[in-house]
Parts: C-alpha cells; sequence; structure tokens
C-alpha cells in the first residue's frame, strides 16, 4: 500500500507498519511552512501599500484626491482594527483550525483588495483599508502554524522565515508602486491571493490542532504528510498525546495573573513596545514615499522607498544568521545604539543645515539595517519564551494587542508629529527613543538565549 492509499482512505484506522520505506524528509515541511508564509508576505504588502498608495494620490492628477487628514487616515486604518482581529484570530485557531484560519485570512485580504481596485472615493478606501487591517491582526495564526508543525531542530530556522518574507512583501509592492498605477497593483495582489488561497488546500492542518480536538487518525495523516517516516510518526504523535494530557487543566487566568511569571513579562513587553513604536520604524514603512519626499533628494522618493525596503531585507537575513550566536540583550544594544548614532547624524546633518540631503538619506538606511538586526524582532520572538506555558498563548495574544493599538496612534499622529517637530525634530525624537529603548531593554529584558522556559519563569520569580 503506497502513502497516498493511506492518506485518502481517512476512515479506516490503518496501523503504520509497513510505511517504513517512508524516507525521512524535511521537503515536505519546508513547503508547508513557506506556503502558511505567504501570508506573511501578503502582510508585508498590505504594510507597505498605504506608501505606495499616498504618493499617488497626492499627485496634482490623480482621480482621486485627498487632503493631509485624509492621508492620516489611509495609512493608520491599515493598523486601526488590528487588536479586534488578533482577538478573533485566537477564537479561530482553536475553533476551526490553523489553516482553515489561514484560509480565511487570505479570503479577507483578497476581498480588501478587489474593493480597493474598484474605489471611486475616499469612503471605499477606508472600508477596504479597515477589512485589510483586521485580516492582518490574524496573520499571527502564521507563526502558531510553523512552531506546531516543524521538528524542533527545524523550529528556529523555520520561524525565522517569516520576518525577510514580510519585509521582502513591503519591498515588492514598493517595486510594484514604482512601476504601475495602484489600482493595478491592487488587482495583480487580488489575484496573488487567489492563488494562495487554492495552494493552501495542499497542506494538512497542525496535527496538535487535530490531537487537541481527539482526532488522532487526522494527526497522524498530517504528520505522515509532513514526515515520510513512520517511526518518526509514531513517536511524536505518542509525545503530543502525553503533552496534550498534561495541559489539558483548566486554568484561572484572573489567578494566574497574580503570578509575577506572568505580570512581570506583560508589563516589560507593553512598555517596551510603547518605546519601540516611537523609534520611526513603523512611521517609515507606511508613509515611506512621502518621507523620502521630504529630503529633496536628487533620487525619486519611490526609489528610495525600494532601496530602504531591499535593506530592512537584508538585515533580516543578516539576524538569521546571528541571533543563535550572540546573547538577546547583546544584540538589543548593539542595535539600538547603531539606530541611535546613525539617526543622530542625520539629526545634526539637518538642524545644522546642510545642503546636501543624501547625508540625511544615508544615515535613515543605516539606522534601518541596524533596526532590522534586532530591535524590531528579537521582542517578537522572546515573547514566546517569556510567559509560562499555562497562560503563553492569552498573554501573547494580550501583548499584540496592546502592540497593535500603540501601532495605530504613532502612524496616525505622524503628520501631526511632522509639522509640530518638523523634520530635524523628528530625527531628533527618533534618536532619542532609541536610546531610551536599549536603556529599557538594558535594564529590564531577561537574557533568555540557551535558558530553559522553566528557568526563565523562575527567574521572573525572584
Amino acid at each position: 500500500m503506497t502513502w497516498f492509499t493511506f492518506f485518502h482512505r481517512s476512515q479506516e484506522k490503518i496501523p503504520l507498519i509497513g510505511y517504513n520505506r517512508i524516507e525521512k524528509n524535511v521537503a515536505y515541511c519546508i513547503a508547508a511552512v513557506v506556503i502558511a508564509c505567504q501570508l506573511s508576505f501578503l502582510g508585508g504588502i498590505s504594510q507597505g501599500y498605504s506608501a505606495i498608495l499616498l504618493a499617488q494620490l497626492e499627485k496634482p492628477d490623480s482621480p482621486l484626491q485627498i487632503n493631509e487628514e485624509q492621508a492620516s487616515w489611509i495609512a493608520s486604518l491599515g493598523t486601526i482594527c488590528r487588536p479586534i482581529g488578533a482577538l478573533a484570530e485566537g477564537y479561530m485557531v482553536d475553533k476551526y483550525g490553523r489553516k482553515t484560519t489561514m484560509q480565511i485570512v487570505t479570503l479577507l485580504i483578497s476581498i480588501s483588495w478587489i474593493l480597493t481596485y474598484f474605489s471611486r472615493d475616499i469612503v471605499m478606501l477606508y472600508v477596504s483599508r479597515i477589512l485589510l487591517s483586521f485580516a492582518l491582526g490574524m496573520v499571527i495564526c502564521v507563526g502558531l502554524y510553523i512552531a506546531e508543525i516543524s521538528r524542533p531542530t527545524e523550529r528556529g530556522t523555520l520561524l525565522s522565515l517569516i520576518t525577510p518574507l514580510t519585509i521582502g512583501g513591503t519591498l515588492f509592492v514598493y517595486t510594484l508602486g514604482y512601476l504601475l498605477n495602484w489600482k493595478v497593483v491592487a488587482l495583480i495582489l487580488f489575484i496573488y491571493c487567489i492563488v494562495v488561497f487554492g495552494v493552501m488546500y495542499w497542506i494538512p492542518d497542525s496535527y496538535i490542532w487535530y490531537m487537541l480536538n481527539s482526532e488522532k487518525l487526522k494527526a497522524t495523516q498530517s504528520l505522515l504528510w509532513l514526515r515520510r517516516n513512520s517511526n518518526e510518526v509514531e513517536d511524536e504523535i505518542k509525545e503530543a498525546e502525553d503533552r496534550i494530557r498534561k495541559i489539558q487543566i483548566k486554568v484561572n487566568y484572573m489567578e494566574n495573573f497574580r503570578d509575577p511569571a506572568v505580570w512581570k513579562p506583560f508589563l516589560i513587553l507593553v512598555i517596551f513596545s510603547i518605546f519601540q513604536q516611537q523609534v520611526g520604524y513603523n512611521i517609515i514603512t507606511y508613509y515611506a514615499v512621502d518621507f523620502f519626499s521630504t529630503f529633496e533628494s536628487a533620487y525619486d522618493a519611490n526609489l528610495l522607498s525600494i532601496i530602504f525596503a531591499a535593506i530592512s531585507t537584508i538585515g533580516s537575513l543578516l539576524l538569521m544568521t546571528i541571533v543563535h550566536k550572540f546573547n538577546r540583550k547583546t544584540l538589543l544594544a548593539i542595535s539600538g545604539l547603531g539606530m541611535t548614532i546613525s539617526i543622530l547624524i542625520g539629526a545634526i546633518s539637518l538642524s545644522v543645515g546642510n545642503t546636501n540631503p543624501d547625508i540625511t538619506v544615508l544615515s535613515v538606511f543605516v539606522y534601518i539595517l541596524f533596526c532590522m538586526c534586532g530591535m524590531i524582532d528579537i521582542p517578537w520572538m522572546m515573547v514566546g519564551e517569556m510567559f509560562p506555558t499555562s497562560v503563553r498563548g492569552t498573554m501573547c495574544a494580550n501583548v499584540t494587542v496592546v502592540i497593535f493599538i500603540v501601532t495605530f496612534f504613532n502612524v496616525k499622529s505622524y503628520p501631526y508629529l511632522n509639522t509640530w517637530l518638523g523634520v530635524s525634530g523628528l530625527f531628533w525624537y527618533f534618536a532619542i527613543f532609541s536610546f531610551l529603548t536599549v536603556l529599557f531593554s538594558y535594564k529590564y529584558f531577561p537574557e533568555t538565549r540557551n535558558k530553559s522556559l522553566f528557568d526563565i519563569e523562575e527567574q521572573f520569580r525572584k
């Protein structure tokens, strides 16, 4: 009997004996991860789309004219419903499964793009942006899916693919916006979403979710699809049964929140996110073309935005190669200090009236390279390490909701900050908060590298 026959005879309890000839192969697991990560790619596209959209709508010959207030709403509405989406994601991944949730998110994103394509007024654009932001709040299900289908030895590497693909999506949409009209870009993205939606049918759902719902046969089929090794499947199914038996205990979350191992990391991550949002990364991403156009560089602002996204991608790839070699706090300190110094150079250049805008642009490029080498990604990696197992899912969702709320106000406030502080003042603002973020993370963040989750948990209780 072939594996294909086994997979499709889903109603029969077929033993695994006789499947030892199936070779151990990581290719199918990697394929499932790459397909799931298309949602992260779409998330990066969605973050960067407002930059090309605003740049084209603000042109004198644009058929749809907008003012500064409307521009700030177009950008910030891309984040306004993310907290609601994050809360909905927590319910949907448990109720309907990881794969189904990813497909629903892809479908919602595709609807937002077709609404954008047919937009004839600002209200319809607002509606499409709100729907998009709700869907993006649920994109965090990708990390959960990858963590559950990966082997422990591969999990870190596979999870680290999320950020490069997210930044790659931003680079992709900046490039499309440089070449094409915003409506044509929206139509292309709609078609891409439909393709991703269809391809997702090919991959299995998480075997952990099947086990949590007492569907052992489907869990076995899922793992056999991913591993292609019956002995390994039997071992993982048994391990999953043991783990689930231990964690399926009723938990009083309010009682747990009194535990220092719960409220301490929650406060640390919330305060850090408030500082982190002020360093400028999201502002530049959402307003990239407008931001670079203020420098009056000889280079086109759209081209500078593409270079910005390309450098971001390089930085995230660089982090993948060094994250396992250095302590988390060390990387955060190097990243934050590099950001502070580089953006400070830009601030000084603007303050003394330097007539060469390329110095300022270069300082931004160096700043973003350091930014992606730690300050943006490492805290997200540590969220899953800092909470006890019994409340990890709930507390991670709570932290994510807070981060999305702070992101909305941060993106919405950019036009006002730019008016009140001016470009040079904005650079000083970024530099000050970059340095304050370094101080806070060095003082309060725990070191989690090479420590067990139990050791981290106990560290907060001391």
